[in-house]
Protein backbone atom coordinates (compact mmCIF):
# COMPACT_ATOMS: atom_id res chain seq x y z
CA UNK A 1 0.00 0.00 0.00
CA UNK A 2 2.88 2.16 0.54
CA UNK A 3 4.02 1.83 -2.71
CA UNK A 4 0.98 2.90 -4.26
CA UNK A 5 0.39 5.79 -2.80
CA UNK A 6 4.36 7.02 -2.95
CA UNK A 7 3.51 5.83 -6.48
CA UNK A 8 0.61 8.35 -6.96
CA UNK A 9 2.18 10.76 -5.00
CA UNK A 10 5.27 10.85 -7.50
CA UNK A 11 3.02 11.31 -10.74
CA UNK A 12 1.15 14.44 -8.72
CA UNK A 13 4.36 15.85 -8.27
CA UNK A 14 4.75 15.20 -12.05
CA UNK A 15 1.56 16.93 -13.22
CA UNK A 16 2.21 19.61 -10.57
CA UNK A 17 6.03 20.59 -12.45
CA UNK A 18 4.07 19.89 -15.69
CA UNK A 19 1.51 22.82 -15.48
CA UNK A 20 4.26 25.16 -13.81
CA UNK A 21 6.46 24.41 -17.21
CA UNK A 22 3.08 24.99 -19.51
CA UNK A 23 2.41 28.01 -17.42
CA UNK A 24 5.98 29.70 -17.85
CA UNK A 25 6.01 28.44 -21.38
CA UNK A 26 2.89 30.65 -21.40
CA UNK A 27 4.59 33.40 -20.25
CA UNK A 28 7.60 33.29 -22.67
CA UNK A 29 4.97 33.50 -25.52
CA UNK A 30 3.21 36.50 -24.73
CA UNK A 31 4.27 39.24 -27.17
CA UNK A 32 4.39 41.64 -23.96
CA UNK A 33 6.71 43.09 -21.95
CA UNK A 34 6.26 42.17 -18.24
CA UNK A 35 7.87 45.17 -16.61
CA UNK A 36 6.43 47.59 -18.64
CA UNK A 37 3.05 46.49 -18.27
CA UNK A 38 3.39 46.07 -14.36
CA UNK A 39 5.23 49.37 -13.54
CA UNK A 40 3.04 51.53 -16.17
CA UNK A 41 4.58 53.35 -19.36
CA UNK A 42 5.28 56.01 -18.00
CA UNK A 43 7.98 54.21 -15.59
CA UNK A 44 11.64 54.69 -15.91
CA UNK A 45 14.14 52.66 -17.03
CA UNK A 46 15.85 52.44 -14.04
CA UNK A 47 12.50 51.54 -12.34
CA UNK A 48 12.04 48.51 -14.89
CA UNK A 49 15.81 47.37 -15.10
CA UNK A 50 14.86 46.52 -11.46
CA UNK A 51 11.93 44.58 -12.38
CA UNK A 52 13.64 42.86 -15.00
CA UNK A 53 16.20 41.74 -12.60
CA UNK A 54 13.70 40.92 -9.43
CA UNK A 55 12.18 38.40 -12.09
CA UNK A 56 14.95 37.35 -13.52
CA UNK A 57 13.87 38.45 -17.21
CA UNK A 58 17.40 39.87 -18.12
CA UNK A 59 18.72 36.39 -18.25
CA UNK A 60 18.17 33.26 -21.06
CA UNK A 61 15.22 30.99 -21.02
CA UNK A 62 17.00 28.15 -18.69
CA UNK A 63 17.85 30.69 -15.85
CA UNK A 64 14.17 32.17 -16.47
CA UNK A 65 12.66 28.87 -15.97
CA UNK A 66 14.60 28.18 -12.33
CA UNK A 67 13.57 31.72 -11.46
CA UNK A 68 10.08 30.95 -12.12
CA UNK A 69 10.13 27.54 -10.43
CA UNK A 70 12.10 28.50 -7.60
CA UNK A 71 9.57 31.72 -7.31
CA UNK A 72 6.58 29.58 -7.66
CA UNK A 73 7.67 27.47 -4.95
CA UNK A 74 8.18 29.89 -2.72
CA UNK A 75 4.60 31.70 -3.46
CA UNK A 76 5.51 34.30 -5.10
CA UNK A 77 3.16 34.49 -8.89
CA UNK A 78 4.37 38.31 -9.57
CA UNK A 79 1.97 41.19 -9.31
CA UNK A 80 -1.24 42.20 -10.71
CA UNK A 81 -1.18 44.34 -13.48
CA UNK A 82 -4.76 45.83 -12.73
CA UNK A 83 -4.64 46.25 -8.44
CA UNK A 84 -1.14 45.70 -8.08
CA UNK A 85 -1.48 43.43 -5.42
CA UNK A 86 0.70 40.19 -5.09
CA UNK A 87 -1.13 37.32 -6.85
CA UNK A 88 -0.89 35.28 -3.91
CA UNK A 89 -2.78 37.67 -1.62
CA UNK A 90 -5.55 38.09 -4.68
CA UNK A 91 -5.87 33.90 -4.61
CA UNK A 92 -5.83 33.44 -1.01
CA UNK A 93 -9.11 36.05 -0.71
CA UNK A 94 -10.56 34.27 -3.80
CA UNK A 95 -9.86 30.55 -2.85
CA UNK A 96 -11.92 30.35 0.01
CA UNK A 97 -15.02 31.25 -1.56
CA UNK A 98 -14.60 28.95 -4.35
CA UNK A 99 -13.87 25.82 -2.02
CA UNK A 100 -16.88 26.70 -0.27
CA UNK A 101 -19.07 26.69 -3.76
CA UNK A 102 -17.30 23.56 -5.15
CA UNK A 103 -17.39 21.27 -2.00
CA UNK A 104 -21.18 22.26 -1.31
CA UNK A 105 -21.80 21.43 -5.35
CA UNK A 106 -20.16 18.18 -4.87
CA UNK A 107 -22.05 17.59 -1.76
CA UNK A 108 -25.81 18.24 -3.76
CA UNK A 109 -24.38 16.41 -6.60
CA UNK A 110 -23.83 13.22 -4.21
CA UNK A 111 -27.00 13.87 -2.40
CA UNK A 112 -29.07 13.73 -5.07
CA UNK A 113 -27.15 11.89 -7.82
CA UNK A 114 -26.26 9.11 -5.97
CA UNK A 115 -30.01 8.04 -4.83
CA UNK A 116 -31.46 8.65 -8.03
CA UNK A 117 -28.89 6.92 -9.91
CA UNK A 118 -29.63 3.28 -7.27
CA UNK A 119 -33.08 3.89 -7.58
CA UNK A 120 -33.49 3.99 -11.40
CA UNK A 121 -30.98 0.75 -11.28
CA UNK A 122 -33.42 -1.06 -8.56
CA UNK A 123 -36.36 -0.10 -10.35
CA UNK A 124 -34.70 -0.68 -13.72
CA UNK A 125 -37.03 -0.16 -16.74
CA UNK A 126 -39.98 1.12 -14.59
CA UNK A 127 -41.23 4.44 -14.14
CA UNK A 128 -38.27 5.68 -11.24
CA UNK A 129 -35.72 4.69 -13.96
CA UNK A 130 -37.43 6.59 -16.75
CA UNK A 131 -38.02 9.73 -14.44
CA UNK A 132 -33.78 9.91 -13.60
CA UNK A 133 -33.31 9.49 -17.01
CA UNK A 134 -35.44 12.80 -17.91
CA UNK A 135 -33.79 14.19 -15.19
CA UNK A 136 -30.66 13.49 -16.58
CA UNK A 137 -30.94 15.13 -20.09
CA UNK A 138 -32.86 17.87 -18.23
CA UNK A 139 -29.51 18.12 -16.16
CA UNK A 140 -27.00 17.71 -18.83
CA UNK A 141 -28.78 19.94 -21.47
CA UNK A 142 -29.64 22.81 -19.21
CA UNK A 143 -26.82 25.36 -19.50
CA UNK A 144 -25.79 27.20 -16.41
CA UNK A 145 -25.76 30.57 -17.69
CA UNK A 146 -29.81 29.70 -18.45
CA UNK A 147 -30.16 27.71 -15.05
CA UNK A 148 -28.69 30.39 -12.80
CA UNK A 149 -30.46 32.82 -14.37
CA UNK A 150 -34.32 31.55 -14.34
CA UNK A 151 -33.31 30.56 -10.18
CA UNK A 152 -32.44 34.20 -9.77
CA UNK A 153 -35.58 35.03 -11.16
CA UNK A 154 -37.71 32.64 -9.52
CA UNK A 155 -36.72 32.13 -6.00
CA UNK A 156 -35.14 35.26 -5.43
CA UNK A 157 -36.83 37.85 -7.39
CA UNK A 158 -40.24 36.50 -7.71
CA UNK A 159 -40.45 35.01 -4.53
CA UNK A 160 -37.68 36.45 -2.42
CA UNK A 161 -36.74 33.42 -0.67
CA UNK A 162 -33.05 33.69 -1.71
CA UNK A 163 -30.62 36.75 -1.52
CA UNK A 164 -30.12 37.97 -5.44
CA UNK A 165 -26.25 38.09 -5.32
CA UNK A 166 -23.51 38.19 -2.81
CA UNK A 167 -21.54 36.00 -0.21
CA UNK A 168 -22.89 36.78 2.66
CA UNK A 169 -21.61 37.63 6.58
CA UNK A 170 -21.39 34.05 7.57
CA UNK A 171 -23.03 31.52 9.56
CA UNK A 172 -26.86 30.87 8.42
CA UNK A 173 -26.41 33.77 6.45
CA UNK A 174 -23.46 32.43 4.10
CA UNK A 175 -25.59 29.22 3.56
CA UNK A 176 -28.70 31.41 2.54
CA UNK A 177 -26.69 33.20 -0.36
CA UNK A 178 -25.01 29.81 -1.31
CA UNK A 179 -28.22 28.15 -2.10
CA UNK A 180 -28.83 29.01 -5.34
CA UNK A 181 -25.52 28.62 -6.83
CA UNK A 182 -25.00 25.73 -5.88
CA UNK A 183 -27.65 24.45 -6.87
CA UNK A 184 -26.78 25.83 -10.35
CA UNK A 185 -23.78 24.55 -10.63
CA UNK A 186 -24.80 21.18 -8.96
CA UNK A 187 -27.47 20.73 -11.80
CA UNK A 188 -24.63 19.07 -14.28
CA UNK A 189 -23.17 16.71 -11.82
CA UNK A 190 -26.09 15.40 -10.68
CA UNK A 191 -27.56 14.02 -13.82
CA UNK A 192 -23.82 12.59 -14.23
CA UNK A 193 -23.89 11.15 -10.90
CA UNK A 194 -27.31 9.63 -11.40
CA UNK A 195 -26.35 8.08 -14.91
CA UNK A 196 -22.76 6.60 -14.04
CA UNK A 197 -24.39 5.14 -10.54
CA UNK A 198 -27.50 3.43 -12.52
CA UNK A 199 -24.89 2.27 -15.59
CA UNK A 200 -22.01 0.60 -12.83
CA UNK A 201 -24.96 -1.00 -10.55
CA UNK A 202 -26.80 -2.56 -13.29
CA UNK A 203 -23.92 -4.08 -14.35
CA UNK A 204 -22.67 -5.04 -10.57
CA UNK A 205 -26.01 -6.66 -9.71
CA UNK A 206 -25.54 -9.12 -12.64
CA UNK A 207 -22.28 -10.40 -10.67
CA UNK A 208 -22.10 -14.03 -9.18
CA UNK A 209 -21.61 -12.66 -6.00
CA UNK A 210 -24.60 -10.58 -5.78
CA UNK A 211 -26.76 -13.92 -6.76
CA UNK A 212 -25.27 -15.68 -4.11
CA UNK A 213 -26.24 -13.01 -1.46
CA UNK A 214 -30.23 -12.96 -2.87
CA UNK A 215 -29.69 -16.93 -2.41
CA UNK A 216 -28.92 -16.73 1.28
CA UNK A 217 -32.13 -14.36 1.30
CA UNK A 218 -31.16 -11.10 1.86
CA UNK A 219 -33.34 -8.19 1.66
CA UNK A 220 -32.75 -6.62 -2.32
CA UNK A 221 -31.93 -3.42 -0.37
CA UNK A 222 -29.52 -4.46 1.81
CA UNK A 223 -28.08 -6.50 -1.51
CA UNK A 224 -27.91 -3.61 -3.42
CA UNK A 225 -26.80 -0.96 -0.89
CA UNK A 226 -23.97 -3.25 1.35
CA UNK A 227 -22.87 -5.62 -1.41
CA UNK A 228 -23.27 -3.95 -4.77
CA UNK A 229 -22.86 -0.08 -4.10
CA UNK A 230 -19.69 -0.22 -3.06
CA UNK A 231 -18.29 -2.13 -5.65
CA UNK A 232 -19.79 0.28 -8.34
CA UNK A 233 -18.08 3.46 -6.80
CA UNK A 234 -14.95 3.18 -8.62
CA UNK A 235 -15.94 5.65 -11.97
CA UNK A 236 -18.09 7.80 -8.98
CA UNK A 237 -14.61 8.26 -7.36
CA UNK A 238 -13.43 9.44 -9.97
CA UNK A 239 -15.83 11.71 -11.08
CA UNK A 240 -15.83 13.29 -8.05
CA UNK A 241 -11.55 13.88 -7.89
CA UNK A 242 -12.26 15.53 -11.53
CA UNK A 243 -15.24 17.45 -10.38
CA UNK A 244 -13.17 19.12 -7.20
CA UNK A 245 -10.22 20.22 -9.01
CA UNK A 246 -12.58 21.45 -11.91
CA UNK A 247 -14.61 23.23 -9.82
CA UNK A 248 -12.30 24.78 -7.25
CA UNK A 249 -10.23 25.82 -10.45
CA UNK A 250 -13.10 28.47 -10.45
CA UNK A 251 -16.78 28.26 -12.23
CA UNK A 252 -16.35 31.41 -14.33
CA UNK A 253 -20.28 31.08 -15.40
CA UNK A 254 -21.66 31.08 -12.35
CA UNK A 255 -19.57 33.25 -9.94
CA UNK A 256 -20.11 35.53 -12.03
CA UNK A 257 -24.21 35.49 -12.22
CA UNK A 258 -24.43 35.14 -8.59
CA UNK A 259 -21.47 37.86 -7.81
CA UNK A 260 -19.64 35.32 -5.58
CA UNK A 261 -16.08 36.61 -5.11
CA UNK A 262 -14.22 33.55 -5.99
CA UNK A 263 -11.35 32.37 -8.30
CA UNK A 264 -13.60 31.98 -11.70
CA UNK A 265 -14.92 35.83 -11.01
CA UNK A 266 -11.62 36.79 -10.36
CA UNK A 267 -10.19 35.09 -13.55
CA UNK A 268 -13.02 36.63 -15.50
CA UNK A 269 -12.18 40.19 -14.64
CA UNK A 270 -8.40 39.57 -15.06
CA UNK A 271 -9.28 38.60 -18.52
CA UNK A 272 -11.67 41.30 -19.37
CA UNK A 273 -8.60 43.86 -18.03
CA UNK A 274 -5.64 41.49 -19.72
CA UNK A 275 -4.54 40.78 -16.21
CA UNK A 276 -1.62 38.46 -17.13
CA UNK A 277 -0.41 37.41 -13.63
CA UNK A 278 -3.51 37.08 -12.08
CA UNK A 279 -4.75 34.72 -15.28
CA UNK A 280 -1.93 32.38 -15.18
CA UNK A 281 -2.15 32.18 -11.39
CA UNK A 282 -5.54 30.83 -11.81
CA UNK A 283 -4.74 28.57 -14.17
CA UNK A 284 -1.94 27.34 -11.80
CA UNK A 285 -3.81 26.79 -9.19
CA UNK A 286 -6.77 24.76 -11.47
CA UNK A 287 -3.94 22.59 -12.24
CA UNK A 288 -2.34 22.01 -9.01
CA UNK A 289 -6.52 21.43 -8.07
CA UNK A 290 -6.63 18.75 -10.56
CA UNK A 291 -3.48 16.98 -9.33
CA UNK A 292 -4.75 16.87 -6.07
CA UNK A 293 -8.28 15.50 -6.59
CA UNK A 294 -6.76 13.06 -9.19
CA UNK A 295 -4.53 12.21 -6.18
CA UNK A 296 -7.58 12.10 -3.26
CA UNK A 297 -9.69 9.59 -6.16
CA UNK A 298 -7.07 7.56 -6.40
CA UNK A 299 -6.44 7.29 -2.23
CA UNK A 300 -10.12 6.98 -1.97
CA UNK A 301 -9.55 3.56 -4.34
CA UNK A 302 -7.58 1.82 -1.55
CA UNK A 303 -11.24 2.03 0.80
CA UNK A 304 -13.03 0.52 -2.01
CA UNK A 305 -10.72 -1.98 -3.53
CA UNK A 306 -8.92 -3.43 -0.72
CA UNK A 307 -6.48 -5.54 -3.62
CA UNK A 308 -4.66 -2.44 -4.11
CA UNK A 309 -3.37 -2.28 -0.44
CA UNK A 310 -0.85 -5.55 -1.63
CA UNK A 311 0.17 -3.60 -4.65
Amino acid sequence: MTAYILRRLGWSIVVAWFAMTVVFAMLVAIPADPARALMGTHASEETLARVNEHYCLDRGIVAQYGCWIGNVARGDLGESYRTKRPVTEILADRIGPTVQLALAAIVLQLLVGLPLGILAAMRRGRWPDHAATVVGIIGQSTPPFFLGTLLLYLFAYRFEWFPISGYGTGGFDRLHHLVLPATTLAMLGIAMYARVTRSELVDVLGEDFIRTARAKGLPERAVVLRHALRHALGPLVTLIGLDFGVLLGGAVVVEYIFAWPGLGREALLATLSLDLPVILGVVLISAFAIALGNLCADLAYLWIDPRLRDK
